[in-house]
């Protein structure tokens, strides 16, 4: 008998347990429902700064991980939670575009298909094309998508219009 998978509870895993994690919940509630009214421009900037070591990120990773399950994904004021955190060696054009669209398009079709294992599992490649392709049934997807992952089939093999680009630079 195969034994089912049980879905995580995050899609960006926390690295402060809970118990320690402590004197948030202000900014955790306030970047929550910020994120949806962003959407039609009724917020307004937000910056935070601090020192390093201060939390930050580990807010915003929970803050994503609130707006990945707490939402309706089929809402249309829903907000889709990315989360990307840029690669600390440099890279050139096309190993970005290729890292950033992967990493867009699991967030995009995980939430709105409710599908958190293609972001934990950082699927990639053709088989995250194959999954997004599964995944039409899920949720009526918008024309973006359409258009979305022939971009980044497009990256991956090799031929889009980056490559020349990266070639004149």
């Amino acid at each position: 008998m195969k034994k089912q998978k049980t879905p995580p509870a995050w899609v960006v895993k926390p690295l402060v347990p809970e118990p320690v994690y402590t004197d948030r919940e202000e900014f955790l509630d306030y970047f929550y429902q910020a994120a949806p009214k962003a959407a039609t421009r009724r917020t307004m900037p937000t910056v935070m700064l601090g020192q390093r070591r201060m939390g930050k990120t580990e807010i915003f990773k929970r803050v994503v991980n609130r707006l990945f399950f707490e939402q309706d994904s089929q809402s249309p004021y829903a907000a889709v939670p990315v989360y990307f955190s840029f690669p600390d060696a440099p890279m050139d054009r096309t190993a970005f575009a290729k890292l950033y669209m992967g990493n867009y398009i699991r967030f995009y079709v995980g939430f709105l298909a409710r599908q958190p294992d293609l972001i934990v599992e950082e699927t990639e490649g053709e088989k995250l094309l194959s999954a997004v392709e599964a995944s039409r049934s899920l949720y009526p997807f918008i024309r973006a998508l359409d258009v979305i992952p022939d971009k980044y089939d497009a990256i991956i093999k090799g031929y889009s219009t980056m490559d020349s680009q990266n070639k004149r630079a």
